[in-house]
């Protein structure tokens, strides 16, 4: 009998390297394999970034969360717009993003990413509130 089950789509997480990625990290790992979803991990690197030290931190980052990504990319762009481009891309279901509470005025001049991406994704979203504990 050939099984005819879809492969799993992938649980697209998205760290920025701040407060908290460990957290999110972690979060994210243990809901990829509840549901048995490969993890697939994505940094935008800002335009003066340096990809091999970004690729070094990410991986510290999985080794200390104990997770395992089936892929790691680094993006060079807009968190913005690249995001959700990848997400499409690979068919993600869901994007895991955090949210940090942010000072009201800090959210009007810089804006959230994750808001931006809600508005623009076209695979489901998670947000995970961060609070800075586990």
């Amino acid at each position: 009998m050939i099984d005819r089950r879809p492969e799993p789509r992938p649980l697209l997480l998205c760290l920025d390297m701040e407060a908290d990625s460990e957290t999110l990290c972690r979060l994210a790992w243990q809901r990829a394999q509840r549901c048995s979803q490969p993890l697939h991990v994505l940094h935008v690197l800002q335009a003066d970034g340096d990809e091999a030290e970004a690729r070094g931190r990410l991986k510290e980052l999985l080794t200390r969360c104990g997770a395992s990504a089936e892929t790691v990319s680094i993006v060079a762009g807009v968190p913005e717009v690249v995001i959700p481009q990848v997400a499409e891309r690979s068919r993600a279901a869901p994007l895991v993003l955090g949210r940090r509470h942010r000072p009201t005025v800090e959210r009007i001049y810089v804006g959230s990413t994750t808001s931006a991406v809600i508005s623009q994704a076209r695979v489901p979203v998670l947000v995970i509130p961060l609070h800075g504990e586990d």
